[in-house]
């Protein structure tokens, strides 16, 4: 879990959470198009064009929103408050897509085939005060069987910090929005 405090009324603050752009951070875009690799050669030796095999890798902007084309499902949204997204793979692999992944938030609670690993990433906007905000972003992992538990837990040692990255980079990319979109009101204000 990562969180922060913003100055930003709770609206203001889940506006820039959902639109944030990763790729705005090369070395964020870097890690999240190496992770795609790896299924976007498996596609080109199936014949499948590009866009089919790594849809991450052709993307202009990666946001949240731009998650639930890339096979995550929205599990719930309370707009301007909380967004919770998830998906079933295994992560582990290098071409991690299930063949019948859940496309609804009632297949994803009741999925239970072993082998995989049920995601829900989140993000959630408290008020703090009169005009800031705390955004918090998790993500909890549950796998269905035990192997999948120690080829997960083998994965996060070496993903984890990467992981982390991108969520603290996140967090960063929010702030510089934030700041951007505060810049014009602070001057109309001192007119």
């Amino acid at each position: 879990m990562h969180s922060d405090v913003f100055r930003a009324v709770p609206v203001e603050c889940y506006r820039a959470a959902t639109d944030v752009d990763l790729f705005k951070a090369p070395l964020v875009r870097a890690l999240l198009v190496m992770r795609a690799l790896p299924r976007r050669v498996a596609g080109e030796l199936r014949g499948r064009p590009p866009t089919a095999s790594a849809p991450e890798a052709s993307l202009s902007t990666f946001r949240l929103k731009d998650l639930v084309g890339l096979g995550w499902i929205l599990l719930g949204e309370t707009p301007g408050v909380e967004m919770v997204l998830g998906q079933v793979s295994c992560p582990w692999r290098a071409v991690a897509d299930p063949a019948d992944a859940p496309t609804t938030p009632e297949e994803f609670a009741s999925f239970d085939e072993p082998g995989y690993a049920k995601i829900a990433a989140g993000l959630r906007i408290d008020p703090y005060g009169n005009d800031s905000s705390i955004l918090t972003v998790e993500t909890r992992v549950v796998l269905t069987d035990d192997e999948s538990r120690r080829r997960f837990r083998r994965y996060w040692l070496v993903i984890g910090p990467f992981s982390s990255f991108i969520r603290r980079v996140a967090l960063r990319l929010v702030a510089d929005e934030l700041d951007r979109g505060a810049a014009p009101k602070a001057r109309a204000v001192g007119r």
